[in-house]
């Protein structure tokens, strides 16, 4: 995915759904602040999916979206790449404040990125070796500041029993030195 495959996505997800704002919340979502990380040796070019929700959410506007822009479908097969699209619950699983952060992505109006920090932080919750992959990618590239991804930690509200994992994923990508 690079910016103007994220960039043609929304332009078609708002030919469909004129009045909705859309929500980048995926790796995607990094191509608003980082578009070189789509080029053909960007982390982001074997990504064929932005993971986009209507803003405001309505079930009936999604399932649309979905059918006509998701995987597997004829947009998917034209063009190599599909919106995965999000239910609203998803966005209670993000860093408090998120909404103030969020990055208008270039040349899609209507459509906002998930700032960096935050996405970094879900990842390192979530914690997918892919995910993983990513954050690392992104600190040794010097895209996300380790004390702000802190920052961003503190801001999730979590069971206790959740936080030594998410320290040892915070740990295995920020605590490792790789000589440079």
């Amino acid at each position: 995915m690079n910016l103007e495959a994220l960039q043609h996505l929304i332009r078609s997800a708002h030919g469909l759904a004129e009045d909705v704002s859309l929500l980048v919340l995926g790796s995607a979502s990094l191509l608003a602040s980082f578009p070189e990380l789509g080029e053909s040796s960007g982390p982001l070019a074997s990504t064929y999916d932005a993971d986009l929700c209507p803003d405001p959410f309505d079930e009936l506007t999604a399932v649309m979206l979905d059918e006509a822009l998701g995987e597997n479908r004829a947009y998917f097969r034209i063009h190599g790449y599909h919106a995965d699209i999000l239910r609203d619950s998803i966005l209670e699983t993000l860093p408090q404040g998120w909404r103030e952060r969020l990055v208008a992505v270039p040349g899609a109006e209507g459509a906002w990125a998930l700032e960096p920090h935050d996405l970094v932080a879900v990842k390192l919750l979530v914690g997918r070796p892919k995910d993983l992959a990513l954050v690392g990618e992104l600190r040794r590239g010097g895209h996300v500041l380790e004390r702000t991804v802190r920052e961003r930690l503190a801001m999730f509200d979590l069971p206790v029993e959740r936080l030594p994992r998410l320290e040892s994923h915070f740990r295995a990508i920020f605590d490792h030195t790789d000589g440079g």
